[in-house]
């Protein structure tokens, strides 16, 4: 031993880079010394990102982590959606009657943590005890990019609970069109239930002046749904959490939901139109953005928004809708009209409620006034069908701050018969518009031109390693952009008619989309390998970036 230990650290790491999670461990601890050297690397590796679900005995590890000497490593903290849901029994044999009695007392357990606040206290707890975090999110899918043993990040404890039971971690269910959620579990509602308990944490946390690095929240899905109520704060804990979201400075927000089962939140009186109701879709999303005060990064992911509510959304954040003379579109009322009781009250109760009532008795406004977002330096707008006006116009409010932009998997749309490339034409005007940007990113764009029949086209381009993939970086956007204009080869599918049905593609699409979950649902359970070391389980690698949006 004495000899490894006059190896060079760099050397020694460089070794330690082909053993496993258990070699590893091994190493460690031979000896004081030892463990000593390798501390530091090793707690960067598995201590400076992690993460857990929302299942006791995941979030009672966080809280003994965070009380520990690895408590200050780490930085980024990500809370899963996977949980212990009802199953198929199968008690053939006395095996495996075991196997399920443990697997449905888990899922008792897990009712009981969720229902009794018990998830948000301990949550808060961990959270407290860790000085350094600057990240935390949420997330519905396990990373591809572990280097070591060549298998998955999973979330603490749920691997050795899923071999030790047989059973794997439900996710939940997207709401699917004309067919609900098939596996009748809570689908999106849990979804938000995890999100307003990790604002609470912080928001506890944040009450007896812990975590002042902390200005990230990462929401990250790739097939769970986020629907419009998860940004509804309570009252009694608005104050606390506001707090904590007027200092954050990035904010990724995926998977976006108009409302669930395609039924409108509220109705509400949009400024614009002061005689016909409107749908509120993005009506509390609007009400949580402007409490982001310090915002530098937003990224919207409207994978669940039609082109209509994409229009609202973004006009609203261009502040194209704003109406100074109506008495109604004050900060006051119309925030307060986020915590809106619907009237169920006689009108004898409605005397003595009157508060809580008085809110309901016209229809609440759309949006409050838009934010202004003095910090904005990037903004990424993903998995949406857009028009060049809209674009325009967000850019044109935010252009003084605004350096960074990134379109994901976006469509522009263009009016009939369109022929021109709508992409090189839009990065033209962006250029006319005078943006100072030092980072414009394009990745799996696309057009359609409206009408029947319609269009649709995809973007790509020479000389990318990734054909679909563009970003270019520099300090003379205006000039520069005319070679990444050049690279883009627009191609537009032949004219055909394309809307044959709406309704059956849409239901053609929800049929493939079941059809997919039920085949991931059936994999077999692999990669849920145990470390043999005592920190157990499975941690996340911090080079780690899973998100499917180009980093800008």
């Amino acid at each position: 031993m004495a000899h490894i230990l006059n190896v060079p650290l760099e050397v020694v790491l460089q070794i330690t880079s082909y053993l496993t999670t258990p070699e590893y461990g091994y190493l460690r601890r031979t000896c004081k010394q030892l463990e000593a050297l390798l501390f530091g690397a090793f707690t960067k590796e598995f201590f400076s990102k992690r993460q857990f679900a929302l299942v006791e005995f995941s979030i009672q590890a966080l809280v003994d982590i965070a009380k520990s000497r690895l408590g200050p490593s780490l930085t980024h903290l990500i809370i899963h959606l996977e949980h212990p849901h009802n199953t198929v029994i199968n008690s053939s044999s006395v095996e495996k009657a075991v196997q399920h009695n443990q697997y449905k007392a888990e899922c008792v357990n897990h009712l009981e943590f969720i229902s009794s606040g018990l998830d948000v206290d301990m949550l808060s707890d961990a959270i407290k005890h860790l000085p350094n975090l600057e990240t935390i999110g949420m997330r519905d899918f396990h990373s591809l990019n572990r280097s070591r043993d060549g298998t998955l990040w999973h979330s603490h404890g749920c691997p050795t609970f899923v071999r030790k039971t047989q059973y794997r971690l439900a996710i939940p269910a997207p709401t699917i069109p004309y067919m609900g959620n098939y596996r009748g579990d809570r689908g999106s509602e849990y979804t938000s239930h995890v999100f307003l308990t990790i604002l609470r944490a912080i928001g506890n946390a944040a009450v007896v002046g812990c975590n002042p690095k902390l200005t990230r929240i990462e929401v990250l899905l790739h097939t769970c749904q986020f629907p419009d109520q998860s940004f509804k704060i309570p009252d009694r804990f608005d104050d606390q959490i506001s707090s904590v979201l007027s200092k954050l400075t990035t904010i990724f927000l995926d998977n976006l939901m108009e409302d669930e089962h395609q039924e409108p939140l509220f109705f509400v009186r949009d400024v614009g139109d002061k005689t016909e109701p409107a749908r509120g879709v993005g009506y509390f999303l609007s009400r949580f953005l402007v409490k982001l005060s310090a915002l530098e990064h937003l990224r919207l992911n409207f994978q669940s928004y039609k082109p209509r509510a994409v229009e609202h959304v973004l006009g609203w954040l261009a502040d194209a809708k704003q109406d100074s003379t109506d008495p109604t579109a004050n900060p006051v009322d119309s925030i307060a009209s986020a915590n809106v009781r619907l009237p169920l009250v006689t009108p004898l109760d409605m005397e003595l409620t009157a508060p809580y009532a008085k809110a309901s008795d016209s229809l609440p406004v759309y949006f409050p006034p838009a934010p202004y977002f003095p910090k904005l330096r990037a903004l990424e707008i993903g998995m949406a069908v857009v028009q060049e006006s809209q674009i325009l116009a967000v850019f044109e409010r935010y252009k003084s701050t605004l350096r960074r932009v990134g379109f994901h998997k976006t469509t522009l749309s263009c009016p009939v018969a369109t022929k021109f490339n709508p992409w090189a034409r839009l990065c033209n005007k962006m250029a006319k518009a005078d943006l100072k940007l030092e980072m414009l990113g394009l990745s799996y764009v696309k057009q359609t031109s409206g009408g029947t029949p319609t269009r649709n086209g995809e973007v790509t381009f020479r000389g990318s390693r990734n054909k679909y993939v563009k970003i270019w970086r520099g300090s003379t956007f205006s000039r520069s952009i005319k070679d990444m204009i050049e690279d883009m080869e627009s191609r537009w599918d032949d004219i055909s008619d394309n809307a044959d049905d709406d309704g059956l593609s849409t239901l053609l699409g929800s049929v493939a989309m079941f059809l997919l979950l039920l085949t991931t649902e059936a994999e077999s359970m692999d990669d849920d390998e145990d470390d043999d070391d005592d920190d157990d389980d499975d941690d996340l690698d911090d080079d780690d970036d899973d998100d499917d949006n180009i980093v800008i």
